[in-house]
């Protein structure tokens, strides 16, 4: 082995590089290949600052096989909001889910939701307490929106409600040269090529664009500012 070889083999941070480049995309592999578009999703409250309508919390749900995002914005975290929100949200917009996953809040882990889920037909799964991993989905995209959201606000929640219908859309179109879909660079598909339904925004000509306020290593870390 020549000597720059051998400085390539030792170099910590190339070995990173190599790893980084063996390690599965987020959104796919593991226990989600078997489903398909909308047939499975993490689900997860976010608390911000009360709204002058009460509002002070945003259910986030995200679809497990593309990385989809969806959210919606209530006063408290009940288990009758949460069904509220999967309805408007999921079902009446995806379908019917085959998996829901959540943590083990009360909001998620009552009678309610789970005669709600059986009716349905949905499997709910409660994620290991204190195991990350289990929902690392959902948790990225929690503070990839919050990120998003501050930077509207300028550095701030403010108008946090008003601003979330396209902080979402930044979230789900982040990476993507085009606005098609989660961190890539085509229209925004799943494992098998079905579509997957997008929101065009065009932004106002007199307002500055939302990405001149967020930093790329901002939206890609999905690091989670504190709440003011």
């Amino acid at each position: 082995m020549d000597s720059i070889s051998q400085v390539i083999h030792d170099c910590e941070t190339c070995a990173a590089i190599k790893q980084a480049k063996r390690v599965k995309p987020l959104w796919y592999g593991g226990r989600w290949s078997k489903y398909k578009y909308g047939e499975a999703w993490q689900i997860d409250y976010i608390t911000l600052p009360q709204t002058h309508q009460g509002k002070c919390y945003v259910l986030t749900m995200v679809e497990a096989t593309t990385g989809w995002l969806e959210t919606y914005p209530v006063p408290h975290a009940t288990a009758r909001n949460t069904i509220l929100s999967l309805e408007k949200q999921i079902l009446w917009r995806h379908g019917t889910p085959e998996r829901i996953e959540s943590d083990n809040g009360t909001h998620f882990k009552n009678s309610l939701i789970n005669t709600w889920a059986r009716e349905h037909g949905i499997e709910w799964v409660y994620h290991i307490p204190y195991h990350a991993p289990a929902a690392g989905k959902v948790e990225r995209c929690n503070g990839l929106l919050k990120t998003t959201l501050k930077a509207l606000g300028g550095e701030t929640f403010k108008n946090w409600e008003i601003n979330l219908a396209k902080a979402t859309w930044l979230v789900n179109t982040r990476g993507s040269t085009n606005r098609a879909g989660p961190a890539q660079s085509e229209p925004l598909g799943t494992r098998d090529g079905d579509k997957v339904p997008v929101v065009h925004m065009r932004e106002p000509e007199s307002e500055p664009a939302a990405e001149d306020w967020l930093s790329q290593s901002q939206l890609e870390s999905g690091s989670e500012p504190e709440v003011d």
